[in-house]
């Protein structure tokens, strides 16, 4: 388990490395946040709102769980092999792509904010769900890329294994975000949360177990 932190840190020194895929991200955000302020996205309601968000979020975290793996194939595979485990590796990655997940959802709210006003009455319960959400995204992306990886990069594989898992997160999230959006408080949500909370340590779980299989050659 101490290798997890290097680990890490070398992914996050591999992404500053690679200045276009940051500076794509951020054109990303700014660009398609602002395109949707111009086709009337600051008169939309709270379903609306949280809708557009989530759209947003959602293909910015394919765009990154695309690339979680490719530091990891070819030649690099065995090399990792060498330095760090299956276990060590899958987790690091989960950690890792939560992180840069919240960072993205963190700047998508903000920029929403920004163009469109604040339409969260209770940001506490909001944050919680955006987060929740968040990690179950990254663990599902990260668990399908993996396996699609593997199996000889095919991307359909990837959408095929994520989209049915990222349903029943979406759901969740979506209705603690409206019932956050209308000012909900953590009492009235709590069962949510913690459905939520349970979805994602199972498939943070599954991802766990599954992937020293995928790692072995």
């Amino acid at each position: 388990m101490s290798k997890i932190g290097p680990l890490i840190q070398r992914y996050a020194k591999q992404e500053l490395r690679n200045s276009n895929a940051i500076f794509s991200l951020g054109l990303y955000l700014i660009g398609i946040t602002y395109l949707i302020y111009l086709l009337g996205g600051q008169n939309a309601a709270d379903s609306t709102w949280n809708t557009l968000l989530w759209i947003v979020i959602f293909f910015g975290a394919i765009n990154q769980a695309s690339r979680s793996f490719e530091f990891e194939s070819g030649n690099y595979f065995f090399y990792y092999q060498t330095v760090a485990g299956p276990k060590e590796t899958i987790i690091a990655k989960l950690i890792y792509n939560s992180l840069y997940m919240l960072l993205l959802s963190g700047i998508a709210w903000a920029l929403f904010t920004l163009f469109y006003g604040n339409a969260v009455y209770n940001p506490l319960v909001f944050a919680a769900g955006l987060a929740l959400g968040c990690v179950g995204f990254s663990a599902i992306l990260t668990l399908a890329n993996g396996i699609a990886e593997r199996s000889g990069g095919n991307a359909t594989l990837s959408s095929i294994l994520a989209i049915p898992l990222t349903i029943p997160v979406l759901k969740i999230v979506s209705a603690i975000n409206i019932q956050a959006m209308v000012g909900a408080s953590l009492d009235e949500v709590y069962e949510m949360i913690g459905s939520l909370f349970a979805l994602d340590l199972a498939i943070g779980l599954l991802a766990y177990l599954l992937f020293p299989y995928l790692w072995q050659d």
